[in-house]
C-alpha cells in the first residue's frame, strides 16, 4: 500500500446498527416512560472532524450490516473503525468481514481503542486525534492550529414516531480536559489539550445561523477551562443570538453564570456524580457538595435555564441503602434533568487499575460496558441488584411528566417572559417546526 498517493481508498466507519434506532440516545435514556423526547447520536463527531479536514476519506455512520457489507465491495486499502468499549464484539465482526473481502488494512480509533484486546483485532490502533494521521496518508500534514471544526446538525425527536422537532448545531471548541477524574478516559486518549481556532468556530456558527438553527450544543468535555477562550466564544454565541448548551463543572458554572446566561446559555450540564463527599473524593472529582448546592440555588434564579446533572451509582463505599439515600438528596437539589450511570472502570483509567486490583473486573460481555451495567465485583451489590437499583434511581429522579414539565416550562416561560417568543406567532415555529434547521 503506497502512502502519499491520491489514489489511496480509505473508509472510516462506526459500529453497525443491529436494528433501527440502535444508537446512543442521550436524552431519551433519562426517563423510562413513553412518550418521551429523544436525542439520538446518529452521527460520529470524530469521523466528521476527519472528513472535514481530510476530504479524501469516506465515512459511513451507523450503517445496518447489509449496508456495511455492500460498501466493502467497493474495494478499500484501509477500513478504520471509531467505537467505544461496549462495541468491541461488533467491531471484531466488522474487521473480520473487511479482511474476508480483501481490505488491505484495518485500523481502530476512539475510546474503544484503549482496550488491550483491540491490537489483536486490527492492524493499527490510533490513540488521540486522527486528522493529521490520515492527512499524512495523502502526503500532507495538519497542524493543531489548522484543524477545521465541522458543521453537524442533529435533531430532538419524539418516541414513538421518531418525529423531528427542533434542530441543534453541534460545536466543539477544544480537545481534552485539565481534570483527572479516575473514571474518565479523556486524559488517556486526549493526552494533549488544545483549542480549535476562533476563525473555524466562527465559520461553523455562521453556517448554523444561515441554516436557521437556533440552538447550539457545545460538545466539549469541559467547557470554560480556559477563561479567555471561553469569554471570546460565549461573546460570539451571544452576538449571533444563539441559545446554547454546555457541559462544565459546578464551580465554573457559578463563576461565569451571569455572563454566560446573558450571552444565551439556556442549558447547563454538570458532572454532579454524587452528593456523598467520600464518593466524590474517591474518584478525584475535586468538587464539593456545597458547590453543588450553590449551583442549584443560583441557577434556579435564572429564568429559562434548564439544569442537567450527570450522576453515578455503584460507588464501592456505598450500599444499596446508601445509594437510595443519596438519590433522595439529589432529588432535593431540584435540578431539572438527571442522567444516571453505573460506576464503570474503563481501560487505561486509574479506576480500571484500582478496581481490577482491589475487587476484580467481572469479565462480563463488552456490551455491558455502557454505563448501565455492573462489570466489576462490588463489595455489597451484585449485577442483578445493580440493574434494579439503576431503574429505581432513574424513576426516582426523572419521573417523565414532572421532568418534562419542569424543564420545558422553565425554558418556555423564560423565553416568553423575556419577550423572545410570542406564543401565538412564534411558539410552533421556534420549538416544534419539523423542518427547522435543515441546511
Amino acid at each position: 500500500m503506497k502512502r502519499g498517493s491520491t489514489n489511496l481508498k480509505v473508509l472510516l466507519c462506526t459500529v453497525f446498527r443491529r436494528f433501527e434506532g440502535d444508537v446512543n440516545d442521550s436524552l431519551g435514556s433519562v426517563t423510562r416512560g413513553i412518550p418521551r423526547f429523544s436525542m439520538p447520536r446518529d452521527f460520529n463527531p470524530g469521523l466528521r472532524f476527519i472528513k472535514q479536514n481530510v476530504p479524501e476519506v469516506e465515512i459511513l455512520e451507523y450503517p445496518r450490516w447489509h449496508e456495511y457489507v455492500a460498501k466493502l465491495k467497493e474495494g478499500w486499502d484501509i477500513v478504520g473503525f471509531s467505537f467505544y468499549q461496549a462495541e468491541i464484539d461488533e467491531i471484531e465482526r466488522m474487521a473480520d468481514e473487511a479482511r474476508r473481502q480483501g481490505v488491505g488494512e484495518t485500523w481502530a480509533g476512539n475510546y474503544g481503542a484503549l482496550d488491550g484486546r483491540v491490537p489483536q483485532i486490527v492492524d493499527r490502533v490510533v490513540i488521540g486525534p486522527g486528522e493529521n494521521v490520515f492527512a499524512e496518508l495523502f502526503g500532507r500534514g495538519i497542524r493543531e492550529d489548522d484543524v477545521e471544526v465541522p458543521p453537524i446538525i442533529g435533531y430532538v425527536r419524539t418516541v414513538p414516531g421518531n418525529i423531528r422537532h427542533f434542530a441543534y448545531g453541534v460545536l466543539y471548541t477544544q480537545r481534552g480536559c485539565p481534570y483527572k477524574c479516575t473514571f474518565c478516559q479523556t486524559p488517556a486518549f486526549d493526552q494533549k489539550r488544545y483549542h480549535y481556532s476562533f476563525e473555524s468556530v466562527d465559520r461553523v456558527l455562521r453556517y448554523y445561523k444561515q441554516a436557521g438553527v437556533n440552538y447550539i450544543f457545545a460538545g466539549d468535555e469541559f467547557f470554560g477551562g480556559r477563561p479567555e477562550a471561553a469569554d471570546r466564544i460565549t461573546r460570539l454565541l451571544g452576538r449571533y443570538k444563539f441559545r446554547w448548551y454546555c457541559q462544565t463543572r459546578a464551580a465554573t458554572a457559578l463563576r461565569y453564570l451571569d455572563d454566560w446566561y446573558e450571552r444565551g446559555m439556556r442549558f447547563v450540564h454538570i458532572g454532579l456524580e454524587s452528593m456523598n463527599q467520600d464518593a466524590l473524593d474517591a474518584v478525584d472529582k475535586r468538587q464539593t457538595v456545597e458547590e453543588v448546592y450553590a449551583f442549584a440555588r443560583r441557577t434556579a434564579e435564572k429564568r429559562g435555564l434548564v439544569r442537567l446533572a450527570a450522576c453515578m451509582i455503584g460507588f464501592p463505599n456505598m450500599t444499596a441503602e446508601d445509594t437510595f439515600r443519596d438519590a433522595l438528596v439529589l432529588r432535593r437539589a431540584a435540578l431539572d434533568i438527571y442522567t444516571v450511570s453505573v460506576l464503570t472502570p474503563f481501560p487505561q483509567t486509574p479506576l480500571w487499575f484500582e478496581i481490577g486490583a482491589k475487587y476484580g473486573i467481572s469479565g462480563r460481555p463488552y456490551r455491558h460496558f455502557d454505563g448501565q451495567h455492573l462489570v466489576w465485583r462490588h463489595p455489597s451489590i451484585d449485577a442483578v441488584q445493580m440493574e434494579s437499583l439503576l431503574k429505581a434511581v432513574v424513576g426516582m429522579l426523572n419521573r417523565p411528566v414532572a421532568t418534562y414539565y419542569r424543564s420545558l416550562s422553565r425554558l418556555f416561560r423564560g423565553r416568553c417572559r423575556g419577550g423572545e417568543v410570542s406564543l401565538r406567532n412564534d411558539f410552533w415555529r421556534r420549538f416544534f417546526r419539523v423542518d427547522a434547521g435543515r441546511p
